[in-house]
């Protein structure tokens, strides 16, 4: 399942519209699980669920939202270079 699906969203408004008629930043945030981190043992350990979660995913997440708000602000200062 793919993380944006599954990723809550949340909007952060800037007070204006900033290019192609987007009117906020759009952060989300990592999702729990839907079951317990050792529902998958033996095969997979709970302990590396909780880490691959809570370290790798939380690094795509955060990643994305710090893409996002460098792009908001670029669109604010309409600087095309950025």
């Amino acid at each position: 399942m793919a993380l944006r699906s599954l990723a809550t969203r949340k909007a952060i408004g800037l007070g204006k519209s900033v290019g192609l008629g987007l009117r906020g930043l759009q952060t989300v945030t990592l999702p729990d699980l839907p079951y317990d981190y050792s529902a998958l043992e033996p095969a997979i350990s709970g302990e590396i669920m909780q880490l691959h979660h809570q370290k790798h995913h939380q690094a795509y997440v955060t990643n994305y939202n710090k893409a996002v708000e460098q792009l908001f602000q670029a669109l604010n200062k309409v600087d095309t270079s950025t």
